[in-house]
């Protein structure tokens, strides 16, 4: 089996959430942080066969970059990697070792539903990155009309603020402040549909990969129209 790079690169961002990863039979990778704020989720065009688990995902995708277009067979306790001559045995990571993910698919009701294209998530984590604003807040501008992304900091009253304006309905006679932490936002670089329930998740459906992150419910507010 050869792995495509489509597949290399969403090994190396689900790297950026858990260093270790547990691959089942078919044709789903899944993974999820330690403190379980942040679900990536999946389909590739390579099946595996074998289940197995790489505890350093870094150093597994480190070792793929000394070959060109290496073979791969996933044996029972190691994977093989094979190019003209060259051959390296990668041995499995121990299962116990890695965070699981539940076997149940989350479910996110999309009380509030709007698109964020990767040039405007780009930009909301560079000035987060650049101004140290921890937070992604999803409100309506001052007027109510339109739903605005901020970067800023739900601690800090004299925060800066950098917004910008998203494509999607607000939700008729609701109000809210839907708070995400910035650092959960390790997504591929890609559009997204985003869909976001008063109930505390949001899911961000990409067409490489989609995503589940928590929202931190103690800063956010959802009051829906009487």
């Amino acid at each position: 089996m050869k792995i495509s790079n489509n597949t290399l690169a969403v090994l190396q961002n689900f790297a950026t959430i858990n260093n270790g990863i547990q691959v089942k039979t078919g044709n789903s990778l899944k993974t999820i942080s330690e403190n379980k704020t942040l679900l990536g989720l999946a389909t590739v065009k390579e099946n595996f066969d074998t289940p197995f688990c790489i505890y350093d995902l870094s150093q597994f995708l480190g070792t793929l970059s000394l070959f060109d277009s290496p073979d791969l067979t996933f044996g029972e306790n190691a994977v093989e990697i094979v190019e003209g001559e060259t051959r390296l045995t990668y041995v499995y990571g121990d299962p116990n070792t890695i965070v699981t993910v539940p076997e149940k698919r989350l479910e996110c009701d999309g009380d509030i539903e709007f698109d964020l294209p990767q040039k405007s998530l780009d930009r909301l984590q560079k000035a987060a990155n650049i101004l140290g604003l921890p937070n992604l807040v999803i409100t309506t501008d001052d007027a109510e009309e339109y739903l605005v992304a901020v970067a800023t900091d739900v601690k800090n009253s004299t925060s800066n603020n950098f917004k910008i304006k998203l494509d999607g309905e607000t939700p008729s006679g609701a109000t809210f402040k839907m708070v995400l932490k910035i650092d959960n936002l390790k997504l591929i670089p890609d559009d997204y549909h985003v869909r976001i329930s008063a109930k505390g998740i949001s899911h961000f459906d990409g067409k490489k990969a989609e995503y589940f992150v928590a929202v931190e419910q103690n800063d956010s507010e959802y009051t829906a129209s009487q």
